[in-house]
């Protein structure tokens, strides 16, 4: 299995082909960990284009720069979809208000069970 690690999240490449990424629990994201995460991501996909989970669950605080880099239309070259694992109706309402707030540039779902992350991201994603 093939593994890297930034300072505050680990990214498995999953042989069913989209790439986990697991934030530490209590992490911080600012534009710095957020650019860290995405060529991590991609570069352990191969610089190919794939879907990918991330598991946000224990995430503390994102800033907005780290929103925008992550809604921007670099996204598209490097992601295929993106499920966002999250750990409460709550977290899932307001996600869908920035996520809908902001048009994503690739496929984007928030899930509080990891099967049907994968489920979704392994299925023909819209």
């Amino acid at each position: 299995m093939v593994s890297a690690r930034t300072r505050n999240c680990s990214f498995v490449l999953d042989e069913r082909g989209f790439v986990l990424a697991r934030v530490d629990q209590g992490m911080e994201m600012d534009i710095d960990s957020a650019r860290a995460a995405v060529r991590t991501t991609f570069e352990l996909a191969g610089e190919k284009c794939v879907p990918v989970l991330v598991d946000l669950r224990g995430i503390r605080y994102q800033s907005r720069e780290a929103r925008d880099y992550l809604s921007s239309s670099e996204m598209k070259a490097k992601f295929a979809a993106v499920a966002l694992l999250i750990e409460s109706p709550v977290s899932q309402v307001v996600g869908n208000f920035f996520i809908r707030l902001r048009q994503q540039p690739v496929p984007t779902r928030l899930f509080l069970d990891e099967k049907l992350a994968v489920d979704w991201l392994l299925g023909p994603v819209p």
